[in-house]
């Protein structure tokens, strides 16, 4: 989900049930507070590691967004950040056992609206990676995103804003919105009537891809609601050997060993990889079938980005493997 959804939904619970100012404070500041991991992926960038200092990695889950709650309160209750803040909104962040209980409600919130969007969060990191996901919405849903928006400047403009309605709204938004691509999601199922079959929404409620695993390849479908069909399907081999001719077994085995591939792993959908050797060097290409047929329609600038996060380049020479 958005940040304006993460702040506004904790606001609007914490004033429909009255709660005091530096409670209600405390409760949107754990809101927003999973994704101040932005600010760690310069981390992963410089120093390479599996330990999920990636976004929607460390901080979205349980036990290390209790102290995520934690930091960001004590850092928002500090005079210097209270005075700036306050210029602009009306915040009265206090640092107390009692907040802190109410920062962590907001971390749960926080945690439950991301459950809900395509691959999830680790709810149970460190005791295990696997990220859960109800694959309902997309990243950020366009829909939620500009009502929340909406509401947001609203609040902003008012003086004393009928909370109580304008939680009504958002529930009905987010409720609606998430119903319908339950039913989407369902309809798609049935088309394939394939239980192996996973399904994952997009920005669009009724466009949804559909991914079959086998041992040696992956298929990828597109399903539209609004037509009842699937109008595209594409094969991607799990391991394909483009050319040349060396110990492939080895160069997959040291790339493996590799933080960057693990992460890549662990972000995407499914991988797949094409694998050429020419002059002592494997060049070892890592992707996700489903982000690359997402990929399709989209072009320029935001296709280079988006290939960024898709696919991952190894080179493997003689015994040292190489993320580019």
């Amino acid at each position: 989900m958005d940040l304006f959804s993460h702040a506004l939904f904790p606001y609007l619970l914490g004033n429909y049930f009255q709660k005091r100012k530096e409670e209600i404070t405390a409760f949107v500041i754990g809101g927003i507070a999973p994704d101040a991991d932005i600010f760690l992926l310069l981390i992963q960038y410089l120093y390479p590691t599996f330990f999920l200092i990636t976004h929607r990695g460390i901080t979205h889950s349980l036990f290390f967004g209790f102290f995520t709650g934690i930091i960001v309160l004590y850092f928002a209750s500090r005079n210097i950040v209270k005075k700036i803040v306050q210029k602009h909104i009306d915040f009265e962040p206090v640092f107390s056992r009692r907040n802190i209980m109410y920062a962590f409600a907001g971390i749960l919130v926080h945690l439950i609206l991301d459950y809900s969007t395509t691959r999830g969060v680790p709810l149970f990191y460190p005791f295990d990676a696997t990220r859960y996901s109800a694959e309902l919405f997309f990243y950020t849903d366009i829909y939620i995103t500009f009502a929340s928006l909406i509401m947001v400047i609203f609040l902003l403009s008012k003086r004393t804003p009928n909370t109580t309605k304008l939680l009504v709204i958002f529930l009905i938004i987010l409720i609606g919105m998430g119903a319908l691509r339950f039913v989407e999601k369902n309809n798609t199922e049935l088309y394939f009537r394939d239980g192996s079959i996973k399904t994952f929404p997009t920005m669009n409620p009724f466009e949804w891809y559909a991914q079959k695993e086998e041992e040696t390849k992956i298929d990828i479908y597109q399903y539209n609601g609004l037509e009842g069909k699937s109008h595209y399907n594409n094969t991607f081999q799990r391991l394909n050997l483009i050319s040349g001719e060396g110990d492939l077994k080895k160069a997959l085995g040291l790339a493996d060993e590799l933080p960057q591939l693990k992460m890549f792993k662990w972000r995407a959908h499914s991988v797949a990889v094409n694998a050429s050797y020419g002059n002592g060097t494997w060049v070892l290409e890592y992707y996700d079938p489903v982000q690359r047929a997402e990929m399709r329609d989209i072009s320029g600038t935001f296709r280079i980005v988006s290939a960024s996060f898709s696919s991952l380049t190894i080179n493997v020479t003689g015994d040292r493997a190489i993320a580019k």
